[in-house]
């Protein structure tokens, strides 16, 4: 508020507060309209100032209520973005499955993890199909970029897959260069544990393990991982070899199943 309309203000109070006091002593009627038409100035200049200090709040209220509106669609469309990102994630891992569906012949069907082991050292997926589709224990389970694991429980319509990594998952590989065989077994970690390579065997970080089919559980020649780490002084004649599997069994979705 201005110094100017302040003085006013004060003005118009001082001349209602004499006026006042003049009719109480002498019961003016004159002075009695006088001072109405004084007080309905007072209230409306009293009035103005209230709404020129009102406005400003009142439009922040609206302008508050905007941006609650605005947010609530950046929101939305947040959402409607993060589906559709969704979708064409999951659609290009089907696409990747079906091209390896029609590289192999021994396919039975495609599955989707539906729910996870929950012990710490037991890696398995309950899938979305069972004996129904033609699924059957010790079946394969194999994704683009690997081994995931064997079938080892089905019903009608849902089967259990064992992972790799699980403790008790294991299956004959071979050295894809120098083509020596030993046996692939799980840690219930993140590795994998490469068995029964003599010490003497030149082998390096980087050498492709996959299955070799001498279990008759696994068709040979499917990527299992590489090898991450040696040490040459293992238990016996045999070296201690860790090898990083292909496949990341905590984002497996979905898997081919073969026979």
């Amino acid at each position: 508020m201005s110094k100017k309309n302040v003085l006013f203000f004060l003005l118009v109070l001082s001349l209602s507060f004499i006026l006042m006091t003049y009719q109480s002593r002498k019961g003016n009627l004159f002075s009695t309209h006088f001072i109405d038409n004084i007080l309905n100035a007072s209230h409306a200049f009293t009035k103005s100032v209230t709404d020129s200090i009102a406005s400003p709040f009142k439009k922040l209220a609206i302008r508050d209520e905007d941006n609650k509106l605005l947010r609530k669609r950046i929101d939305e469309l947040l959402m409607e973005r993060a589906k559709y990102q969704e979708a064409a994630i999951e659609n290009k891992r089907l696409n990747e499955l079906l091209g390896l569906r029609e590289s192999r012949q021994r396919y039975v069907t495609a599955a989707k993890a539906l729910s996870r082991g929950t012990d710490q050292w037991s890696h398995t997926l309950v899938l979305d199909k069972g004996q129904k589709e033609g699924v059957a224990k010790d079946m394969s389970a194999i994704t683009p970029t690997g081994l995931a694991g064997k079938i080892f429980n089905v019903t009608k319509s849902y089967a259990k897959l064992l992972l790799l990594t699980d403790i008790n998952f294991s299956a004959a590989v071979r050295l894809q260069e120098s083509r020596r065989e030993g046996i692939i077994s799980g840690t219930g970690r993140k590795n994998l544990i490469l068995q029964y390579i003599p010490y003497e065997e030149e082998i390096k970080t980087g050498d492709i393990v996959i299955t070799s089919g001498l279990d008759q559980l696994f068709p040979p020649g499917i990527p299992v991982g590489f090898i991450s780490k040696i040490d040459k002084k293992g238990t016996g004649h045999f070296q201690h070899i860790e090898v990083t599997p292909y496949i990341e069994d905590s984002k497996l979705e979905e898997v081919l199943i073969i026979k």
